[in-house]
């Protein structure tokens, strides 16, 4: 079995071959659709061609089946998601909501088990995966 991303409110998959499929909002009115890469350290991204986002740009992360926030919050600069991995262990995935910021965090059972990209420090206050 290869690794599925979930919502963490639907639960519905979000990935097809090595893109995870998003619905991205930036300033409350500009929308588009983004595909960040399966592999977790990879910060690959590709957007619709009609929506323009530069690094730095804060953006706000949606399901695209159910529409739902996946922002934390406790601190919206953070989004989640949940990773069935192939072996069918299930984690909690901590990503960045400003584009261009490399910080991506595994956890299992309340615990950061994986730290990945040249900003992971940034988040070191435990606080925010306490809630999630």
């Amino acid at each position: 079995m290869k690794e599925h991303y979930k919502c963490p409110n639907c639960r519905k998959n979000l990935n097809i071959g090595n893109s995870i499929v998003l619905l991205v909002r930036k300033n409350k009115t500009e929308r588009g659709i983004i595909h960040l890469h399966t592999e977790l350290g990879n910060y690959t991204t590709e957007t619709s061609s009609d929506f323009d986002v530069k690094d730095g740009d804060h953006v706000c992360f949606m399901c695209p089946v159910c529409h739902f926030d996946i922002s934390i919050k406790k601190n919206n600069k953070l989004a989640r998601l949940i990773r069935i991995d192939k072996y069918g262990d299930e984690t909690t995935i901590i990503i960045s909501g400003i584009m261009g910021e490399k910080c991506t965090y595994e956890i299992k059972n309340r615990k950061v088990i994986m730290s990945y990209g040249e900003q992971m420090y940034k988040y070191t206050n435990p606080e925010w995966y306490l809630d999630i």
